[in-house]
C-alpha cells in the first residue's frame, strides 16, 4: 500500500512495477468513482424520473456500488466519503434509512476534522434522538474544528433560544454567526 501510495502521489507510474498491471484507484479514485456515479443518479432524482425510495434496478445497482466505493473510501479514512455515506443512511438515498449508521458515520468523519459532520450528527441528535446535550456538544465541536463556521454558530443559537431558553448565549452565538 504505500508503495502505491508513493507512485501515485509522484506521479510516477499508473501500473504495478512488478506485474504492469494498472493499478487500482486509491482512495481519491474511489471517491472521485463514486461522487460521480451518485451525481448521475441524483440527477435522475431531480429530473423527476425516479424517487429515492423506488428507483430503476440500473439505478439502484449504481447506488449500490456507490455505497460500495464510499465504504471503501470510508473504511481508509476519506472523510468526505464517511460524510456522504452518512448522509445517504440519514436520508435514505439509495439505501434504507438507518439513523444509527448514519450517527455512526457522521461520527467518523466528525472526528477527522470534516465541520459540517459534527452539525449533520447534532441535527440528528436533536431531532430524532431527542439528545439535547450530545446536539450542543456536536454543535461546539463543529465551532472547535472550524469557529468560523457561520452554520455551526446559527444551529447552537437555535438550540440555545429553542431547547434551552438561553436567550443570551443564543444572542452570542447569532452574533458570532
Amino acid at each position: 500500500g504505500a508503495c502505491l501510495a508513493e507512485l501515485r502521489s509522484k506521479e510516477i507510474s499508473q501500473t504495478c512495477p512488478q506485474c504492469r498491471e494498472e493499478l487500482p484507484a486509491g482512495v481519491e479514485g474511489l471517491w472521485d468513482l463514486a461522487f460521480r456515479a451518485y451525481s448521475r443518479v441524483d440527477g435522475v432524482v431531480k429530473r423527476g424520473e425516479a424517487s429515492w425510495g423506488s428507483l430503476p434496478p440500473a439505478e439502484q445497482e449504481e447506488m449500490d456500488e456507490v455505497v460500495a466505493m464510499l465504504t471503501e473510501a470510508g473504511a481508509q479514512g476519506h472523510k468526505g466519503a464517511l460524510f456522504n455515506l452518512a448522509y445517504a443512511y440519514d436520508e435514505g438515498e439509495g439505501v434504507a434509512r438507518d439513523v444509527d449508521r448514519a450517527i455512526e458515520l457522521y461520527t467518523q468523519a466528525a472526528q477527522r476534522g470534516y465541520a459540517n459532520a459534527y452539525i449533520n450528527l447534532g441535527l440528528l441528535l436533536k431531532n430524532e434522538r431527542k439528545d439535547l446535550d450530545g446536539a450542543e456538544k456536536a454543535f461546539r465541536a463543529a465551532i472547535e474544528a472550524d469557529p468560523g463556521y457561520a452554520n455551526a454558530h446559527n444551529n447552537l443559537g437555535l438550540l440555545l433560544q429553542n431547547a434551552r431558553e438561553d436567550v443570551d448565549g443564543a444572542e452570542k452565538a447569532y452574533r458570532t454567526a
